[in-house]
């Protein structure tokens, strides 16, 4: 099925959620990246009123929030399944997605990550009292989600969902900051979740430099 297109910045961990789904169907698809800066302007206000990423587009049928992108596409793209038809399995999934925005977003990816992975590649100034003062909250949420994995392969149990390609992003940045490979070091459980999402070939074909790579070559 043709006609997908992904609006956002590469190295946006929301957009690589939106790129693993569309790569684990192996649809086609193109990346239609964007600055940084650009996002509270037009043309892209008129795709995402809000101003955020990613902004997505299906024969010209506009859909902006990630969750919304991600079982959108599980639907009309029907194998392989990401969604669980087990009621608590669907649940779990729920439950995961919903704590990789409202609590990994801002207590990870928003503070230590942006700081330690992101900031640096801008030659942005890092916030150090912003990590120190994160870090609490990043042991608590990196805990629970150890916690919720705990004898499964994935997230919401014994098959890849959207929770796990939701929450992967995140996770991966995390782990290239010290303070991440530290907290998911005390976690051999979820660290084994991470390992087994990376070498997936939908993670490795989406990386921030392979992305770069993609819309360089496409210039």
């Amino acid at each position: 099925m043709a006609g997908f297109v992904v609006h956002g910045v590469p190295g946006s961990p929301y957009v690589r959620a939106a790129l693993l789904v569309l790569e684990e169907k192996s649809a086609e698809y193109h990346l239609a990246a964007l600055q940084l800066g650009t996002l509270k302007q037009e043309p892209h206000l008129s795709r995402h009123p809000f101003g955020r990423i990613p902004a997505f587009e299906h024969d010209g049928w506009m859909l902006y929030e990630t969750q919304a992108i991600l079982r959108y596409v599980d639907t009309i793209v029907p194998e392989p399944r990401l969604q669980p038809a087990d009621p608590r399995a669907a649940a779990r999934m729920n439950q995961v997605m919903g704590i990789t925005d409202w609590y990994v977003m801002p207590q990870i990816s928003r503070t230590i990550t942006f700081n330690r992975v992101v900031a640096p590649r801008f030659d942005r100034p890092v916030n150090e009292e912003a990590v120190t003062g994160a870090i609490p909250d990043a042991r608590h949420c990196i805990g629970e989600l150890a916690r919720l994995l705990d004898g499964h392969d994935w997230m919401a149990g014994a098959a890849l969902s959207l929770a796990d390609l939701q929450l992967a992003p995140h996770l991966s940045m995390f782990a290239l900051a010290p303070e991440g490979a530290e907290i998911l070091a005390a976690h051999p459980n979820l660290k084994g979740w991470l390992a087994r999402m990376e070498v997936r070939r939908s993670m490795q074909a989406t990386t921030w430099d392979r992305l770069l790579e993609r819309e360089k070559s496409a210039a």
